[in-house]
């Protein structure tokens, strides 16, 4: 029997909920924040300008080059000749505005049943934070010197040309750092080179066996890293693991995977949902779209939610979406970054930080507050960078 006076569904209470509404749902007051990673890409940057740099739009970095080396023996009578010096190579950090913002409402304030202001201050903080990591690693993944992880039947030569079955391996790191070494770059750590790898490329390396992977001299030194699940140390390098490593759908087609035909796809609320009682694909996935009206659509998006028969991902296009669909599922290519001393520098006109704005409408409802900066990124030696684009067994 239910209960006379609390059930949310009683007769004799005309379905009301409880005794005339008295029995209502509860809320947890404190609100937790969504789960968040590490910003950490910024302290690669560990070239500034001198300290008395005039102000600008944009800062020129300059970098000596030596001169050629001198084997050719010396005449006992003969003067040498003068060599000039050449001219310094330059690299040119631009700056730039960055910031967020956001109002919340006295309304919102008197309102609320959590305290407001200091979750938004501290979701600001964050995605200041947020924000700055991610135009390192935009620089970061730029660099020219690149080798993409192959399988033994495939040698990809671009990031299109990764397959989902070229996962990293030891010999991936040991070439990077043979060639970092073999350009003069200056370890950041002792003799040790710095690597951003991604979790799930991180997996991959960790699981490979043999003589020659990191798994073998540890499982014979010692079991207490693998049994902690940490990288440490490996072929010259030492390890940071971090989701913040770049990571898209840009490889080759899926393999063993045929491209579907969706019936229809519908934008609704900046989420566009695909009907196709085929896909077999699952959050997370990447997904090439074409034949598509707006063509804007014919893209590569990343699948955020999946069910039997339709899946969606996010998209600020609108409106109706016509034409013969095809669906291929992408292999996605993660960046692992290997860096030596002064690979990316940084300049600072401003430093990022949180701005409480003014209240100024008439009645003094509206409260803003945001971050701002000035600053900017470049790679600053080359030779002192290395990414390695691989795909992963648990993409």
């Amino acid at each position: 029997m239910a209960d006379a006076y609390t059930s949310t569904g009683s007769a004799s209470l005309g379905g009301t909920v409880g005794s005339a509404g008295l029995v209502q749902k509860a809320y947890d007051r404190l609100v937790e924040f969504a789960l968040r990673s590490q910003p950490l890409l910024r302290s690669v940057a560990d070239k500034r300008p001198s300290p008395g740099t005039l102000p600008g739009s944009s800062i020129a970095l300059q970098l000596y080059n030596d001169l050629t080396a001198a084997t050719s023996t010396l005449s006992e009578t003969v003067d040498p000749d003068a060599v000039a010096l050449a001219t310094p190579n330059q690299v040119v950090v631009t700056l730039n505005e960055y910031g967020n913002a956001v109002v919340t409402t006295r309304k919102l304030q008197l309102f609320s049943l959590a305290d407001v202001d200091p979750a938004v201050a501290n979701i600001v903080a964050y995605n200041m934070a947020d924000s700055i990591d991610k135009l390192v690693m935009t620089e970061l993944r730029g660099g020219t010197n690149v080798r993409y992880s192959r399988d033994s039947s495939d040698t990809p030569t671009s990031t299109a040309t990764v397959e989902d079955t070229d996962t990293m391996k030891a010999a991936d790191i040991r070439f990077a750092v043979a060639k970092l070494r073999g350009q003069n770059a200056v370890p950041r750590k002792g003799s040790l080179y710095w690597v951003g790898i991604h979790p799930e490329v991180a997996h991959d390396l960790r699981a490979e066996t043999g003589a020659a992977s990191w798994r073998n001299p540890h499982e014979y030194q010692s079991n207490q890293e693998i049994w902690a699940g940490e990288i440490g140390q490996f072929e010259g390098a030492y390890f940071v693991e971090s989701n913040r490593l770049y990571a898209f759908g840009d490889g080759a087609n899926a393999t063993g995977v045929s491209a579907t035909a969706p019936s229809g796809i519908v934008i609704s609320g900046g989420v566009a949902t695909v009907t196709d009682t085929t896909h077999g694909y699952k959050s997370g996935d990447f997904i090439a779209i074409s034949g598509a009206t707006p063509a804007g659509l014919n893209a590569t998006w990343e699948i955020t939610v999946t069910g039997a028969n339709t899946y969606t991902f996010v998209t600020s296009l609108t409106g109706t979406v016509t034409g013969t669909l095809a669906a291929q599922k992408k292999t996605k290519v993660y960046r692992t970054i290997v860096a030596g001393q002064q690979a990316l520098a940084e300049a600072v006109a401003e430093e990022p930080h949180v701005v409480i704005g003014p209240v100024t409408d008439k009645l003094m409802r509206l409260r803003p507050i945001g971050w701002y900066g000035v600053l900017g990124f470049k790679r600053y030696r080359e030779d002192a960078l290395f990414r390695i684009e691989s795909a992963s067994t648990i993409a």
